[in-house]
């Protein structure tokens, strides 16, 4: 049975078994798998279980699928170990097999039951940073004697040693400060973390868990490191959750050297199974919550951690809690950027703004198909057709485009949305998205102005071939509005009568003509000065509909 091996945004981890035929993904609590993700939609995609396998579809997501950094396009069939990404969700697809079972997870959490009971206390538990400045693990100059001073003619081999690990200190913690701007996938990053732990440290095994978005006691691993590539091969490294949960319940750091005599883990199995001499655990923290913590276990005799790892370990565990905290807001400004980006199509800036800094509600709705109140603008070029056949191919493209360019900055400087252009015309909303009092007005507003944008522009022109009219519908109703279309292809749009009603008043409209419907006049009233024409029969209505003229 596959399993999708799953990284949040901020760092959570979690797995599910693919139980049912169809699995959903979305932030909708109707889905098989829930992602309180504001960049994922509501239902985003599904894995399906086929003749030939898993196959995963997008479901006309805002922000789209991808598989292995491929945007998805069509449906697709999954592989072992396939990285698939929604909005800032990492989900792995995983195939379990019995063979294989050692590479999905190569720590084992046990429960460890009294075992060898011994009553020996090795070092105490550290609630908080003990006195040791953080200068004092780095050699100082003062307490290094010249050699005229130490009346030798070199250094001495413990002073080159201690010179050595400062020197690897810093390093090391300068490497991990820049890891942040090279390695931008979470595991990726705390495994490169851990080498550089490996590097000050020396240790047989290491491992870093996270805990779980329900309860601290569920206990996620993310890497598991070791000094040996041969120990590696030999199975999978067994960790006591008794010395864990005691970090994370008691809000410690431990440091022990001899922890199979060691009373506070109460004999615990794995412990005496791995046959740990010394043993160093921290916890990570993100703010008041401990979000995980790193584990460093020795099986030498020759080799007994000391206060000054300790240290060291909790240092670089708060500066990894903070770089974690730091990608994931990262990872979060990256999807905003994208958003943005694909927002500055269709919406004016004022509008972009209102939905990237809006209610925690409009952000999770705001591309969902939802009815509202809208004014709907349609405009076309009259006598398109004849224009283009007597200009070349390149000139018309030059002129539709500076139109096209006019017509939208205006559109989006009275707050309006661009649905779409449709060949020489184009469809712009008011109130979509985000519904506002004045809609209808604004639409008006940006119909005035584009008939005197196009007198300019036609003023400029040189010769009659070159200059055109334009005719305008606007209209206002419910609606509805957003994603619509195929998994293929999505668009945001609105859909409805008042658009229809909309289109067929552009389409009697007379030269340079801004025709309005029944409920755009009830909204903008005694505001702009309009004629009555009154009922006319439109196509697609049996009956007539009541027209007015902006003048």
């Amino acid at each position: 049975m596959p399993i999708l091996d799953i990284t949040t945004y901020d760092g959570k981890q979690l797995r599910h078994k693919l139980k049912k035929e169809t699995f959903t993904i979305g932030r909708s609590n109707d889905n098989n798998l829930t992602l309180s993700d504001k960049s994922v939609s509501r239902h985003h995609a599904e894995i399906k279980k086929t003749k030939e396998g898993y196959l995963l579809t997008d479901l006309g997501s805002y922000n789209g699928t991808k598989v292995n950094g491929k945007l998805l396009t069509q449906s697709v069939p999954l592989k072992h170990n396939d990285k698939i990404k929604i909005g800032l969700t990492i989900l792995i697809f995983l195939v379990e097999k019995k063979d294989a079972v050692s590479q999905e997870s190569p720590l084992i959490l046990t429960t460890d039951s009294d075992y060898e009971k011994e009553h020996k206390e090795v070092l105490k538990s550290l609630s908080q940073s003990s006195a040791i400045d953080s200068k004092e693990l780095l050699v100082s100059p003062v307490a290094i004697k010249t050699p005229k001073e130490a009346g030798i003619s070199a250094p001495s081999e413990e002073t080159q040693t201690e010179l050595e690990r400062s020197n690897k200190v810093l390093f090391v913690l300068y490497e991990i400060s820049r890891q942040l701007n090279t390695i931008h996938d979470f595991r990726e990053l705390l495994k490169r973390i851990m080498d550089l732990i490996f590097m000050v440290i020396s240790a047989d095994y290491g491992f870093l868990v996270l805990t779980g978005d329900e309860t601290e006691d569920q206990l996620i691993p993310m890497v598991v490191k070791y000094r040996d590539n041969r120990e590696k091969d030999s199975g999978k490294l067994k960790a006591s959750q008794t010395l864990i949960h005691k970090v994370i319940h008691d809000k410690v750091a431990i440091l022990t050297s001899n922890a199979m005599t060691d009373s506070r883990f109460n004999g615990a199995k794995s412990l005496f199974l791995q046959k740990i001499k010394s043993a160093i655990c921290v916890p990570l923290w993100r703010k008041d919550k401990i979000i995980g913590v790193i584990q460093l276990d020795s099986i030498r005799f020759d080799n007994q951690f000391t206060q000054d790892d300790l240290e060291l370990l909790k240092a670089i565990g708060s500066q990894m809690a903070m770089i974690i905290e730091q990608a994931n807001l990262n990872e979060q400004i990256r999807q905003e950027e994208i958003m943005r980006s694909r927002l500055e199509r269709f919406h004016s800036p004022q509008v972009i703004e209102m939905i990237l800094k809006g209610s925690q509600e409009t952000k999770d709705d705001i591309m969902e198909p939802k009815d509202l109140t809208a004014t709907v603008l349609f405009t076309d070029i009259i006598g398109f057709t004849q224009l283009s056949e007597q200009s070349p191919p390149r000139e018309t493209n030059l002129i539709l485009n500076q139109y096209f360019s006019t017509m939208t900055d205006i559109i989006f400087s009275y707050g309006g949305t661009l649905d779409k252009y449709i060949g020489d015309g184009l469809m712009a909303v008011f109130g979509a998205p985000m519904e506002r009092e004045d809609d209808a007005e604004r639409a008006i507003l940006a119909a005035k102005e584009m008939k005197r944008q196009l007198a300019v522009m036609m003023a400029k022109q040189d010769g009659h071939r070159k200059k055109f009219d334009i005719r305008i519908g606007i209209n206002t109703g419910r609606m509805v509005a957003g994603n619509i279309g195929s998994p293929m292809r999505m668009d945001y749009t609105v859909i409805g009568d008042p658009v229809n009603i909309a289109s067929r008043l552009e389409s009697i409209a007379k030269p340079n003509q801004i025709l309005i419907g029944e409920e755009t006049y009830r909204a903008v009233k005694g505001k702009f000065k309009i004629k009555k024409i009154g009922p006319k029969k439109v196509k697609g209505k049996s009956a007539e509909i009541m027209v007015y003229e902006v003048v």
